[in-house]
C-alpha cells in the first residue's frame, strides 16, 4: 500500500496547488456539525445524509472529515466530506442507515464492496461557483486524502437517479463503476421515491487514475481547475478509469 500512498500524496499536492492558483483557499476540518449546518442552510442543497450526520451516524471523530473551499472574500463556496466505513457489505451498511424507507428492492451488484472503504459524500458547490472545475477536483482530492489517512481498499459514493443518469459518477467524479443498489423506496432526506446507485473504485484503480491524470496535467501545462477539468474530460486512447458499460449491458440496471 505504501506506493499508493506516495502516489496519493503527489496527487494531493498538485491538486492543492491548482486550487490555490484558481483563487480559492481550502481547509481540512473535523467538526461535522459545521458541515451539517452548511448543508441545512446553503442555497441549492437537498438535505443531510444520515451517513455523515454526527447526531445520527456512528463513527469516531478520527474517522470523518470534510473540506471547505473559500473564495478570496473568505466565503464558503464548496464542501465535501469523507468517512471511513469498515464493513463486510457496503450496501448492507447503507441499508442500516435508514436513508431508504421500506419497502424497497435490493439489486445484486458485480463487486464485493467490503473492507476499509472511504465513503465520499456531502458535496455542495455554491450555484455561483459551478462549472469552475470544483465538482471534478473535490471528489478526487478527498479520494487522495482517504488513501493517505486510512489506506483504504476502495472508495465509494452514492448517487440518486438524476446524477446517475447524467453520467456524473464516471465523467465528473471519476468512478469507473455504477451499480443500481436500491430502488422503489423513498429517499428520506427528500421524501421522494428514488433509485440509489453505488459508485466505486478500488485502491489499484485510484493509483492508476492519479498517475495518469498527473501525467496529463503536466503534459498539458494546466494552470488552474478549469484547465485540469477540461483535460480530464478529453478522450484518450487509454482512459484514466474504465468507462461504464452501456445501459443495455448492465444486468442490474432496470
Amino acid at each position: 500500500m505504501q506506493p499508493h500512498i506516495e502516489t496519493a500524496r503527489s496527487y494531493y499536492r498538485e491538486m492543492m496547488t491548482l486550487i490555490v492558483r484558481s483563487g480559492y483557499r481550502i481547509s481540512i476540518e473535523n467538526d461535522m456539525r459545521q458541515w451539517k449546518h452548511i448543508m441545512q442552510t446553503a442555497p441549492g442543497t437537498v438535505g443531510v445524509s444520515s451517513i455523515f450526520d454526527p447526531e445520527k451516524a456512528d463513527y469516531q471523530p478520527a474517522d470523518a472529515f470534510w473540506l471547505r473551499v473559500s473564495n478570496e472574500q473568505a466565503e464558503t463556496v464548496a464542501i465535501i466530506c469523507d468517512r471511513l466505513v469498515t464493513t463486510a457489505d457496503f450496501i448492507s451498511f447503507v441499508e442500516q442507515t435508514g436513508m431508504f424507507s421500506e419497502p424497497y428492492i435490493r439489486h445484486p451488484v458485480g463487486e464485493e464492496l467490503s473492507g476499509n472503504i472511504g465513503h465520499a459524500g456531502g458535496l455542495w458547490i455554491h450555484p455561483n461557483n459551478r462549472k469552475t472545475g470544483l465538482s471534478w477536483a473535490l471528489p478526487r482530492l478527498i479520494r487522495s486524502l482517504s488513501v493517505i489517512h486510512w489506506g483504504v481498499d476502495r472508495h465509494c459514493g452514492i448517487l440518486l437517479t438524476s446524477l446517475a443518469d447524467a453520467g456524473f459518477g464516471s465523467h465528473i467524479y471519476g468512478f469507473p463503476r455504477s451499480w443500481l443498489a436500491l430502488s422503489g423506496g423513498d429517499f428520506r432526506p427528500t421524501g421522494k421515491e428514488e433509485r440509489l446507485f453505488i459508485i466505486d473504485i478500488d485502491a489499484d484503480e485510484i493509483a492508476g487514475q492519479q498517475t495518469m491524470e498527473l501525467e496529463r496535467i503536466v503534459d498539458h501545462g494546466a494552470e488552474n481547475l478549469v484547465d485540469v477539468a477540461a483535460i480530464g474530460r478529453q478522450r484518450h486512447d487509454q482512459a484514466a478509469v474504465g468507462e461504464p458499460l452501456p445501459a443495455s449491458q448492465r444486468v442490474n440496471f432496470g
